[in-house]
């Protein structure tokens, strides 16, 4: 969906061009993110749906799930369902190894048990790198702000708090404490000779041991630690060291074959530099992705396995083998395209839409595409293609027959309108289409954050505040987000009196959320806090 954010330092509102949905940890939708944190968008000014992105919202931190990652646009369905059971296995954990990998392979398998040594260049050796503990820092400026007893009332968890485990760090994750899941997942690390220190030292995988790994590169990246996330997962790349196959650890595995790495995994190690803004070698790293992606569709159609073997596969195996790796095909493309997006290169990122759209998806997928292509013309300011877009995702919907209502727009369109029209400055019309996207529904906080953007742009700064106050009372776990929560101290301090108002924000923070959230956005100092 669309949502208007506020800059710190211009203290002015900007539409982004291309916006996100509502933000699920679990199912996050695949336009979440633009470009990186604190790049330029409209007038200068950071765009919510760049700062979800490089916040990581898209990712699953479910461990055990297929995905979404990176989410595919809204209306694409999920694949997870499809591809659960044993007989799934094989194509989910299926990858071409490169000719000297299927080599070491091979030794590995045929050496009389425990005499194979690897050398340590076949050998991924990772380690932590993060040498101190994260902490919470809306418990510290809490602490600096009223004192220990103030902080002591915020009830937070901590790694302490939970068994040193997998089901320790979900239910870290599942209370938004991922500073706190950073911290056991180091502690986990340790245990299979990974933690700190420890990259450069040969250790063994397990599919425990890179599922936790996936997960600390999700957080981190959530937590936009980008430095470290970049620094512990570079040793990663291009993940098909032969240390990192099934067939590399006979004794433990048998005969089972494949790579234990997620296919998601791949994808966001090789996202993680464009959030250093090193976007050709996230690109780089998406395009060898995508090459191996289609070498398996193609050994696929030539009755083949995945990795190219000659081994019969029933024709449900097969059906089921193409549907998920065509699905893993446009994944990856998705992620070409938020890299595009992210390095203003829209030549590439129109291109690859247009090319997805002439795939055979369903209605609703293409109208998805279509929505998403005119978001991009709109980024461009081309309200014309944009327009051509959304009037072919209006006619996709009308289309479809035995849709209820399907002459009556429904939220998706109602936001391109809305786009469209802040594109064109019509601000009060666009609020209207917002309005009406809000009574679709109700408890959709962007809807009602790009509501607040357009009441400001025509002149009505208290009711903005209205609309934002009364989002975060009505549910606050959902409604302290980050962006909303900037844009809101920003139009504090258009008023000539401020402060309480922020303290009475950090207070909502410390008693509904966890210890992920950026505490710059309550544009708050110690020093200038009433005591």
């Amino acid at each position: 969906m669309g949502e208007l954010n506020l800059d710190t330092n211009e203290q002015e509102i900007s539409a982004c061009k291309i916006f996100a949905n509502e933000s699920k940890v679990q199912n996050s939708s695949f336009f979440d993110m633009i470009s990186p944190s604190g790049s330029d968008t409209i007038d200068g000014l950071q765009s919510d749906v760049a700062d979800a992105e490089s916040s990581g919202t898209i990712f699953s931190y479910d461990i055990n799930n297929e995905g979404p990652y990176p989410s595919p646009l809204q209306g694409f369905e999920d694949m997870s369902e499809i591809f659960n059971g044993a007989e799934c296995d094989r194509t989910r954990e299926a990858w071409i190894p490169s000719d000297a990998t299927r080599r070491t392979l091979i030794m590995a398998a045929t050496s009389p048990p425990g005499t194979y040594a690897p050398d340590k260049d076949v050998l991924t050796m990772p380690g932590v790198l993060l040498e101190e503990e994260m902490v919470d820092s809306v418990g510290q400026l809490m602490r600096q702000l009223y004192g220990d007893s103030e902080a002591a009332n915020r009830k937070v968890l901590t790694m302490s708090d939970v068994s040193e485990d997998e089901m320790g760090l979900r239910e870290l994750i599942q209370c938004e404490c991922y500073r706190a899941a950073v911290n056991l997942t180091g502690k986990l690390l340790a245990i299979f000779g990974q933690g700190l220190k420890k990259q450069g030292q040969p250790s063994k995988h397990s599919v425990k041991s890179i599922q936790i790994w996936f997960t600390r590169f999700c957080l981190l990246v959530k937590l936009q630690d980008f430095q470290t996330a970049d620094m512990e997962s570079s040793i990663w790349w291009d993940l098909d060291k032969p240390d990192l196959y099934y067939q590399f650890y006979p004794e433990r595995y048998g005969g089972k074959l494949g790579t234990m790495v997620p296919f998601q995994m791949r994808i966001l190690i090789a996202n993680i530099p464009a959030y250093l803004q090193k976007y050709s070698l996230a690109l780089s790293r998406l395009y060898s992705i995508l090459a191996v992606v289609r070498q398996i569709l193609a050994n696929l159609d030539n009755g083949k396995t995945e990795d190219g073997s000659l081994i019969e596969l029933s024709s449900k195996e097969r059906q089921l083998a193409k549907q998920l790796w065509t699905s893993r095909e446009s994944r990856v493309q998705h992620s070409i395209v938020n890299v595009a997006l992210m390095s203003k290169n829209y030549v590439l990122a129109i291109e690859v839409l247009q090319n997805l759209i002439k795939n055979n998806y369903s209605v609703n997928q293409k109208r998805a595409l279509h929505s998403a292509l005119g978001r991009v013309f709109l980024q461009l300011g081309d309200v014309a293609n944009a327009e051509i877009c959304f009037n072919m995702a209006k006619k996709l919907k009308r289309g479809q027959t035995g849709t209820l209502n399907s002459n009556v727009a429904d939220i998706r369109e109602l936001i391109d309108k809305g786009l469209v029209s802040v594109a064109q400055n019509y601000y009060q019309d666009a609020y209207e289409y917002f309005h009406k996207a809000s009574l679709l529904e109700p408890s959709n906080v962007m809807v009602l954050n790009n509501m607040a953007v357009c009441l400001f742009y025509t002149g009505k700064l208290r009711k903005a505040l209205e609309v934002l106050n009364s989002t975060i009372h009505a549910n606050p776990s959902l409604a302290l987000h980050e962006a909303l929560l900037l844009n809101l101290c920003t139009l504090y301090e258009l008023e000539s009196s401020h402060i309480g108002q922020k303290e009475a924000l950090l207070k909502q923070v410390a008693k509904y959320k966890g210890d992920s959230i950026n505490i710059s956005c309550l544009k708050l100092q110690p020093q200038t806090v009433n005591k």
